[in-house]
């Protein structure tokens, strides 16, 4: 059965739009952003959020500094004392 698209059109040819199926003539189809060719009522530009770009992220503080490391100081004995037992007394409470 011929449809209104099955006429002579010298340089032309019948194409199927690839969302509806439709039959048109191929210079009727627009190329899609994806690639396919579509008729004019399926054919939709690529949305501007698909070119957004994000901004560099640097979350490195402006400086930062080692830590010190821990000082241990030893304790000195005092001079000529020795503990003995009894001298810390034990509360039984």
């Amino acid at each position: 059965m011929r449809g209104p698209r099955d006429y002579f059109a010298l340089g032309d040819w019948n194409a199927v739009c690839y969302c509806c199926g439709h039959k048109y003539k191929a210079s009727e189809l627009k190329r899609h952003w994806q690639g396919y060719y579509v008729c004019d009522g399926c054919w939709e530009p690529r949305h501007s959020q698909d070119f957004v770009r994000g901004g560099k992220d640097d979350q490195t503080p402006p400086w930062t500094q080692v830590r010190p490391g821990n000082v241990f100081v030893p304790e000195a004995p005092t001079v000529g004392t020795i503990a003995q037992p009894g001298d810390y007394p034990i509360h039984d409470d």
